[in-house]
């Protein structure tokens, strides 16, 4: 069992490694397919996939709580998603392997939901680099838990960290947090100053994984003070500085539409 942080963060790394769609690839070698981005993570945390490479064995062996998503407001992070075909539908095509299984559909995609506000959905399909993150729900109807991850939120962005730290920047602005160790990356969430992450790793020189909020993702390093002991002292004098800032900024802006007018 692994924790939802541990799996969020290699489900990140696994797709940084993905440069192909290729099916029954786990990611390792550069090619991926759907589950294969699933099952790469696990084994880069250390875990087995003790079963089929496919995604109608997931949805059946893998995954507890399996039930229709009915609107993006109800995902969770970490939520394992898939898009499924009903008997008689256009390009159904189920496995002989579950005909004889009481769930007849053919769940013949897999993903993965990494971001929540803004939903995001990452999974491994034929574009090029071979991931795609999805912003909408669009086909992805049925979502439910994957059985050797700890969806467990008490504790959960201490688990595996290396340690603490509080988010600050000389400018007073929040601190972007991103979905991967680049500013090009997309903005997972806007983190206030004065904020308590935990830093899982160290990604190199100038970024590091950081769970925040019940999420996993990147945030430049410089903007990560490591805890010293002061803890709430210390997150409420940035605040106040942070605040003064802006203080600053709104009275400088002010005066110079006064001199304009």
């Amino acid at each position: 069992m692994i924790s939802l942080n541990e799996f969020l963060s290699a489900i990140q790394e696994n797709a940084r490694r993905i440069t192909h769609y290729e099916t029954g690839g786990d990611g390792s070698g550069g090619g991926c397919d759907c589950i294969g981005l699933i099952i790469g993570a696990l084994r880069l945390e250390g875990e087995a996939w003790r079963g089929a490479h496919g995604s109608n064995w997931a949805a059946r062996n893998a995954v507890s709580g399996l039930n229709a998503i009915d609107s993006a407001e109800n995902v969770f992070l970490g939520e394992i998603v898939f898009k499924a075909k009903e008997p008689g539908e256009s390009g159904y095509d189920l496995p002989e392997a579950y005909e004889d299984s009481p769930d007849r559909r053919d769940y013949y995609h897999v993903g993965v939901v990494t971001g929540v506000s803004p939903l995001c959905i990452t999974h491994c399909t034929g574009v090029e680099g071979g991931i795609q993150r999805d912003a909408a729900l669009g086909q992805w109807k049925w979502g439910g838990k994957l059985n050797c991850v700890s969806y467990d939120a008490e504790g959960e962005d201490s688990a595996g960290a290396m340690y603490r730290a509080i988010v600050t920047a000389d400018n007073g602005y929040p601190v972007k947090m991103r979905e991967g160790p680049s500013q090009k990356s997309r903005i997972m969430a806007v983190v206030p100053l004065g904020s308590w992450v935990n830093v899982l790793r160290e990604e190199n020189a100038d970024w590091s994984i950081i769970a925040y909020n019940g999420m996993t993702g990147c945030m430049m390093s410089r903007f990560l003070r490591r805890e010293s002991g002061g803890g709430a002292e210390d997150a409420a004098a940035l605040l106040r500085s942070g605040l003064e800032e802006i203080r600053d900024m709104a009275s400088r802006l002010l005066s110079q539409l006064n001199e304009r007018m």
